[in-house]
């Protein structure tokens, strides 16, 4: 079987009477209510609370919400919609993908363990060391490296050596390239490098379209500091390959629990190209009584081929593919059946769960089925609400200002006398402007909250000064207020439809659970609620 750390996640990836309530004591029933003679006790809330609640959820004051939706659920029921294609598919799915967590973690994730420092400290060496600082030289041609060794092994310096053999700006040199984990060395170098003492020089090695001398300067070898930067690494990729040697075991004793056959000359037979008709109907395995032909195995290869065979870089043969195809195939066809041969489903932690998605996806075949149908939006409703909702749809226009800023306070406070006697904005503002009072438009949502608010009192036309804005004084002039502008209808038309939709579908839901409450026998016993929900409060606080 071809490893594939990530296979867990793949799988997982593909499963009109008046209201009839009433208020008991109950006495010692355990009953926190009944609807139309079926019980729940505080437990069951528990359970629905614990799959109802979203973060931050606050807890209700009332079981009404709980009452409700029993009510739809009994409604979906009644109706027999646990009988719809639709509701039992999504069922099917549900289970098997949370059958395959709950197998997964019984048989895999429990018997992971962290392994030792010793274990880990082995696989940090093997990985991650040694660090190397090297200095290096590199020539363009073989002539020059010939040159460059001969010198080397006259006993010349790397760091030396340019010089003395004249090859200044004919050779590229570094002094040192730093503390580097052996895997960050391009592989044609790594490999001399990895050979040589400090000290030592080696070479040369080719790179690309050079020749390569390497001296090694300083050789780490690891520290208790560099192994705890990539400790956590260390311990995930342990864990990820114990997790693919325990999914084998289990599929190996799978295998021998279920009739596995795997007609391996079949298989040999399909090739990449075409299938005839002959070998694309015999089958390639039967597991139990599910028998795959190898048409199947030829056409998943195939498209294994499209994804996995031209790829850039690990590009993937048919046979690879093919054996990869049937590998998956076994792996996820008995670990699927084994997972709900064990009916998880039928006891904690996995029951509740089931149970509450069960009823979820009941109501939400009731609203397919029964509200969704009466949900229109006819064009005239959303002219109508466009009409009567028309400001949630408008702008404020561009104001025409004029602004004017000074820091000489001495003198803004002479202007604003100015003003306040009636004198012309624009004469006054000389001194600060000489040349002249720019008029600008911008939203009023652009300016600050103090200049919104004393613009927001201007008239067209008025003028406000003597506003102090941190060091600045600021004279501001409303030459006009731009009309307010409204976006047509054309543009939020779907958005009010979408409104219109979602609005009428909630309205029509609680009409629903009205008639139902009507038609109803709910017996409530107060007294447990109250005691439910204090402890509820208690154990979330």
């Amino acid at each position: 079987m071809t490893k594939s750390c990530g296979f867990w996640g793949l799988l997982l990836i593909l499963a009109l009477l008046g209201p009839v309530v009433e208020c008991q004591a109950f006495g010692g029933d355990k009953a926190l209510v009944t609807i139309n003679g079926k019980s729940f006790t505080a437990e069951d809330y528990r359970h629905w609370w614990h799959e109802w609640q979203e973060p931050d959820t606050p807890f209700p004051e009332t079981f009404d919400e709980f009452v409700d939706w029993m009510l739809l659920s009994q409604e979906a029921r009644d109706m027999q919609l646990h009988e719809n294609l639709n509701y039992r598919k999504k069922m099917q799915v549900f289970l098997k993908v949370r059958a395959l967590m709950q197998l997964k973690a019984e048989e895999v994730d429990i018997r992971k363990t962290i392994p030792p420092r010793e274990e880990l400290w082995q696989a940090y060496r093997e990985g991650f060391t040694p660090i190397l600082n090297l200095r290096m030289l590199a020539v363009t041609d073989e002539e020059q490296a010939h040159v460059v060794r001969s010198f080397l092994d006259r006993g010349i310096t790397l760091d030396k050596v340019v010089a003395a053999a004249g090859l200044k700006g004919l050779a590229e040199e570094l002094e040192a390239t730093g503390p580097l984990r052996f895997t960050r060395i391009p592989e044609s170098l790594r490999e001399l490098a990895l050979q040589l003492k400090v000290g030592e020089v080696g070479g040369p090695a080719s790179f690309g379209h050079s020749r390569y001398f390497i001296e090694v300067l300083d050789r780490n070898d690891g520290t208790d500091e560099d192994f705890e930067t990539v400790k956590q690494m260390l311990i995930q990729d342990a864990l990820k390959r114990q997790e693919y040697q325990l999914t084998l075991e289990l599929v190996e004793q799978l295998k021998n629990d279920y009739a596995v056959e795997v007609f391996n000359e079949v298989i040999e037979a399909i090739q990449p190209g075409t299938i005839d008709a002959e070998l694309a109907g015999k089958i390639a395995v039967r597991i139990d009584q599910t028998e795959v032909p190898a048409k199947v195995i030829f056409d998943a290869a195939a498209k294994a081929q499209k994804l996995r065979g031209q790829a850039r870089t690990g590009a993937e043969d048919f046979l690879s593919s093919k054996t990869r195809v049937v590998n998956d195939l076994l792996v996820q066809t008995l670990t699927s059946m084994e997972a709900l041969a064990r009916h998880y489903e039928e006891s904690p932690p996995l029951k509740h769960t089931y149970e509450f998605y069960a009823q979820h996806r009941l109501i939400k075949e009731l609203e397919a089925t029964i509200i969704q149908p009466q949900v229109k939006v006819a064009e005239s409703d959303i002219s109508v609400y466009y009409r009567e909702n028309s400001n949630d749809y408008a702008r404020e226009g561009l104001l025409e200002l004029a602004i004017v800023k000074t820091r000489e306070r001495e003198l803004a406070a002479k202007l604003h006398e100015r003003l306040k006697a009636g004198e012309d904005f624009f004469v006054v503002m000389k001194p600060i402007a000489p040349a002249g009072v720019e008029v600008k438009k911008l939203p009023l949502q652009h300016l600050s909250p103090q200049l919104q608010k004393e613009v927001g009192r201007l008239s067209d036309g008025q003028v406000v000064g003597g506003i102090e804005e941190g060091e600045e004084v600021l004279f501001i002039k409303l030459v006009r207020k731009g009309e307010q502008e409204f976006a047509p209808l054309e543009m939020v038309k779907e958005q009010i439809r979408e409104q219109l939709l979602t609005d009428r579908f909630a309205q029509l839901r609680t009409d629903m659970i009205k008639q139902l409450r009507q038609r109803s026998v709910i017996k409530a016993n107060r007294s447990a609620w109250k005691k439910l929900r204090k402890a509820l409060q208690r154990e979330e606080s």
